[in-house]
């Protein structure tokens, strides 16, 4: 699960808002894959890997069909998946408030995404994949918080790159 991380957040660092598909359908992935080890506790990890890819294969499809309602959910499950996960991250305790960190970081994502798509695609997908990067390589806390900023950043500039190019390109 390691090397699926690692291979996932440089895919989503590198081209996440082109790859709009495999964004929601990766981070579909690794929430089913995290959500399934805490509510399936204890049973065989191919039961969590198969709901893993049931969650991510429903939200590609959900990517390439519906696209208007994909755009929405994808801001929902990213904000979802990254605000608990920043918190711990920075070692700011939330007790039991994981839930909520969820709901409200799933709120915000949604917005952002509905309002600002290009730009929040852009710093949603460069966020998660920084952040799968970061659970897949080994650092001391400092660097960690380090490279993830690092990598965030190059991310961004990697995508809205990518971004200025395309327009700049077009017939006008």
């Amino acid at each position: 699960m390691t090397l699926f991380r690692l291979l996932l957040g440089i895919a989503l660092l590198a081209a996440g808002r082109n790859l709009f598909w495999l964004f929601l359908g990766g981070t579909g992935f690794i929430l089913g894959f995290d959500l399934a080890g805490r509510l399936v506790h204890g049973q065989p990890q191919g039961i969590m890997f198969f709901i893993a890819v049931v969650a991510g294969v429903a939200c590609a499809l959900l990517a390439l069909f519906l696209q208007k309602l994909a755009i929405i959910v994808a801001g929902f499950i990213a904000g979802g998946y990254l605000l608990p996960a920043l918190v711990k991250e920075f070692s700011v305790s939330n007790g039991h408030y994981h839930w909520l960190l969820f709901i409200v970081g799933g709120i915000v994502g949604a917005l952002l995404m509905k309002v600002f798509f290009n730009w929040a695609l852009i710093i949603l997908s460069s966020v998660v994949g920084s952040n799968l990067i970061i659970e897949a390589v080994h650092f001391g806390p400092q660097l960690r918080k380090l490279f993830f900023v690092f990598l965030l950043l190059l991310g961004i500039v990697i995508q809205a790159g990518i971004t200025q190019r395309k327009t700049s390109h077009r017939p006008r």
